[in-house]
């Protein structure tokens, strides 16, 4: 049974997916094409794209969005009257997507 903060881990990793397959058609890249551009396994990049999310880490998936000629930043501030969330803003279109954030206390 998948814990809580499994599930939040997931869902992060299926946004920045969603990132970068939007990214990878604008494009117009194929799967060679983009793995080889990523700097990941073909295979690894169609089971990300896929959804599978085992195998792939935020962090390698955030450099795959770096290695799509984007910036990434970081900020983190208080949460004043709310738990936290992650909210993951990606160009013009703000794709927004928040998620609670797992406390680690």
């Amino acid at each position: 049974m998948a814990s809580y903060q499994d599930d939040v881990s997931t869902a992060l990793k299926l946004e920045l997916i969603g990132c970068i397959r939007d990214m990878v058609a604008q494009k117009g890249w194929t799967q060679t094409e983009a793995a080889k551009n990523l700097g990941i396994s073909r295979s690894r990049f169609c089971r990300a794209m896929g959804g599978q999310t085992r195998d792939i880490g935020e962090g390698r998936l955030i450099q795959c969005l770096v290695n799509l000629g984007n910036d990434i930043k970081i900020i983190i501030t208080p949460a004043l009257d709310h738990p936290g969330k992650i909210e993951i803003m990606a160009g013009i279109s703000s794709r927004v997507r928040n998620q609670e954030m797992v406390s680690l206390s």
